[in-house]
């Protein structure tokens, strides 16, 4: 991994980690979330999961469009623009 992959690759993490504390305060039901890419292949190849306790949201839903909005804003600000159907909603 090269130096700016090393740089991109610790901003991805602190931007989602950042998404992650305002989905908890968003939703009770939310409990973290992880992502994969391949930095080379940035943005189309990040995928982002959000795992839920209980039941996930609909992905028409105006929660669910929260959640994408929240995500997507916090990616935006480091450059990496992904669209909603990369982040994807799972059950625990």
């Amino acid at each position: 991994m090269t130096k700016t992959e090393k740089r991109l690759d610790k901003a991805i993490r602190t931007a989602l980690t950042s998404a992650c504390e305002n989905l908890k305060d968003i939703s009770d039901n939310f409990l973290w979330l992880t992502h994969t890419a391949d930095l080379k292949r940035l943005p189309s190849s990040m995928k982002v999961s959000c795992y839920f306790a209980e039941q996930m949201p609909l992905s028409n839903s105006p929660l669910a469009n929260q959640i994408n909005q929240v995500i997507i804003k916090e990616l935006k600000e480091i450059d990496v623009v992904i669209s909603a159907k990369a982040i994807l909603f799972c059950k625990d």
